[in-house]
């Protein structure tokens, strides 16, 4: 048949014999606004198709990663996970739609801090006292996403990020004070991110980021504090090991407007993560801060997230240090708290 089967109308529908083909000859020629649905219904299904391929399910991932205290150490482990997760990122947004996560998302029903900080203090500002006294016991939780603006900037490996991320501070056992929120830091960012997958060494050089980073918690003086930096990432992989630096500029503001102008010499330039794979539900997570000065500071937080049956992660985490949030960027916290991690770093 000379006709093109990519021209109805010079195509005999009946002679094709697939039906799928068949079926979508006689939309195309009688119903064209059928015909596009179903050709958007298919490419979604392919997209879906995609996804699901990408995103290794639990049986799969478990043998991919196995136990580091049984299995042979597999120096492909991480890299194949953090490959996995950012083209799983783009397929699952490129049929979805909707935001994908960014930074763990956790909730600490409760967490126990040793020595609250009931004055919290600023060179601007000084010194002001809560309006309540503060409980030891609170809860803290995370919630963070992002979603991309523009995709395939150099190649399908470059992404235009929007991000957001927030963290809460809530004295829910206070209740003769109402349970008030002591706390709450806003986390709004733009970034580029490019994938790399470049072997360096025994690892691979996974991805590096640049972009605008903003955290303030939302507060009218005496209890302001807020920053804006430019800010780097850069994730290399190696064995069960994902290890992160994230370098910041922070940009100047006025003295006058200044509400924590000394912060830097508290939580310095950049912050130093590690993540360790034991098995695929099993992760130990490590952020350090130093100011990488003589009056040295150092802040550690420490993470373990475990199963809690079918679906649920249990998490654990201890932070000793400053700039836990921004209230009390220049006073030392040491916190315990347990609850449930909703997602992991991977």
């Amino acid at each position: 048949m000379a006709q093109s089967s990519e021209d109805p109308s010079g195509v005999d529908c009946a002679l094709i014999r697939k039906g799928v083909q068949r079926l979508a000859c006689y939309d195309a020629r009688h119903d064209p606004k059928a015909a596009r649905a179903r050709a958007n219904e298919q490419s979604l299904k392919q997209a879906e198709k995609s996804a699901e391929t990408l995103v290794a399910d639990k049986e799969t991932r478990q043998k991919l990663v196995g136990n580091a205290l049984e299995d042979d150490p597999d120096t492909g482990v991480m890299a194949s996970l953090v490959s996995n997760y950012l083209s799983a990122e783009r397929s699952i947004f490129s049929f979805a739609g909707s935001f994908v996560t960014h930074q763990p998302n956790y909730i600490l029903p409760l967490t126990w801090v040793k020595d609250p900080n009931p004055f919290p203090t600023s060179p601007r500002l000084g010194a002001i006292g809560y309006d309540y006294g503060l409980e030891r016991e609170e809860a803290k939780y995370q919630i963070s996403f992002k979603v991309p603006l523009l995709t395939g900037i150099f190649d399908d490996k470059t992404t235009f990020w929007f991000g957001y991320t927030q963290k809460s501070f809530w004295q829910v056992y206070n209740q003769d004070e109402s349970a008030p929120f002591r706390e709450t830091n806003y986390e709004p960012e733009l970034f580029f991110r490019q994938q790399l997958d470049w072997e360096l060494g025994p690892g691979t050089l996974s991805a590096v980021s640049v972009g605008f980073n903003h955290q303030s918690n939302g507060q009218a003086d005496p209890r302001s504090r807020s920053w804006n930096r430019i800010m780097g990432s850069v994730g290399y992989s190696y064995d069960r090991w994902l290890f992160v630096v994230k370098p910041w500029l922070r940009l100047p503001e006025s003295g006058g407007d200044d509400d924590n102008a000394d912060i830097e010499r508290y939580l310095g330039h950049a912050s130093y993560h590690a993540v360790y794979k034991l098995t695929e539900d099993r992760t130990f997570s490590l952020k350090l801060l130093n100011n990488l000065r003589s009056d040295n500071r150092t802040s550690v937080e420490f993470g373990y997230s475990f199963p809690m049956g079918d679906t649920l992660k249990g998490f654990f985490q201890y932070y000793n240090g400053y700039g836990e949030s921004l209230i009390d960027y220049n006073h030392r916290i040491e916190r315990f708290g347990v609850g449930i991690m909703l997602n992991d770093w991977l």
